[in-house]
C-alpha cells in the first residue's frame, strides 16, 4: 500500500523502539495522539545519539509508502526525576507494538499512556498503574471482558452474589458458572468496575495481576511478552536479595 503522507507542522510523539537499518540509520517505532503508532525511517540517526524511548520529541515526517521519512526531531523536557524505570516502559511499549496495529489512531490510549508514563514517573514502584493501564487498553481496543453482566444470563453482577470468571469468556453469575470458571474476589471486580484512580486495598494486586494477565492472552494470542520475563527475573532476584539482606 502506498500513500502520501506528510507531516509538515509537526506532532508530539513518543519512541517506542528503534531498529537498527543499514550502517548508520534507523527505523523508528513512534506513537502519536493523531496517527496512533508509525514507523519511521530515522537517516544517519545512529551518529547523532539520543532516540530515547520514554522521552517526548517533536517530530516531523514526509514520504510515501509505509515507512515515511522523519525530518526533523526536537527533545522535549521532562521534568528532573520523572523518567520511568526502564523494564516498566518496556513492558508498557512492548503492548503498543504487539497490541496496536500501524496507522491506526486511538486518541484515547494515548491519552492513558501519557497519564501512565507521568504517574510512574511519580511513583515508580505503585505498579497498580500497570494495571489500570492494562484494562484501560483493553477496553479501548475492544477486547475487555463486560465487568456488569454475566455472559451467559445477561443479568447484572453485584457484591451481593460470588462472581465467577473465565479467560476470553468473561465474568458469569453463580447460576451460570462455567466448570472452569474461577471465583474473582469482589474487591477486585470492584475496582476494576470503578474509575481506578486510587492504588487498590492492600492484597489485591495479585489477583489483579493475575486476571489481568489472564485477559491479555487472548489479543496476544497467547505469545509472552519479553518484558514481562525480563521483569519476573528482576524482581525475583530483588527479592532473593532482600532476604540475604535479612540474614
Amino acid at each position: 500500500m502506498n500513500w502520501d503522507m506528510e507531516n509538515k507542522s509537526g506532532t508530539l510523539a513518543w519512541i517506542l523502539h528503534r531498529y537498527p537499518f543499514g550502517d548508520a540509520s534507523f527505523i523508528l517505532e513512534v506513537w502519536t495522539e493523531t496517527f496512533g503508532r508509525l514507523g519511521l525511517l530515522a537517516r544517519d540517526a545512529r551518529r547523532k545519539g539520543g532516540w530515547q524511548p520514554g522521552q517526548p520529541y517533536w517530530m516531523r515526517w514526509g514520504g510515501r509508502g509505509e515507512l515515511p521519512t522523519l525530518h526533523s526531531l526536537e527533545e522535549l523536557p521532562l521534568a528532573p526525576g520523572k523518567s520511568v524505570p526502564p523494564l516498566l516502559l518496556f513492558y508498557i511499549n512492548e503492548l503498543i507494538l504487539r497490541l496496536c496495529e500501524r496507522n491506526d489512531p486511538h486518541p484515547a490510549l494515548y491519552q492513558e499512556y501519557v497519564r501512565t508514563l507521568a504517574a510512574l514517573g511519580d511513583e515508580p514502584l505503585a505498579y497498580w498503574h500497570l494495571r489500570r493501564f492494562e484494562r484501560r487498553l483493553l477496553e479501548h481496543l475492544g477486547w475487555a471482558a463486560d465487568l456488569q453482566h454475566c455472559s451467559q444470563c445477561a443479568c447484572l453482577l453485584s457484591t451481593e452474589q460470588e462472581i465467577f470468571c473465565q479467560t476470553g469468556a468473561g465474568l458469569f453469575c453463580t447460576r451460570h458458572r462455567p466448570a472452569a470458571a474461577k471465583s474473582l474476589r469482589k474487591e477486585v471486580w470492584q475496582w476494576l468496575c470503578g474509575p481506578m484512580n486510587e492504588a487498590p486495598a492492600p492484597g489485591l494486586m495479585a489477583e489483579l495481576r493475575r486476571y489481568l494477565a489472564a485477559e491479555l492472552q487472548l489479543p496476544l494470542g497467547g505469545r509472552s511478552l519479553e518484558s514481562r520475563r525480563l521483569l519476573a527475573a528482576y524482581l525475583q532476584a530483588r527479592a532473593g536479595h532482600s532476604r540475604g539482606l535479612g540474614k
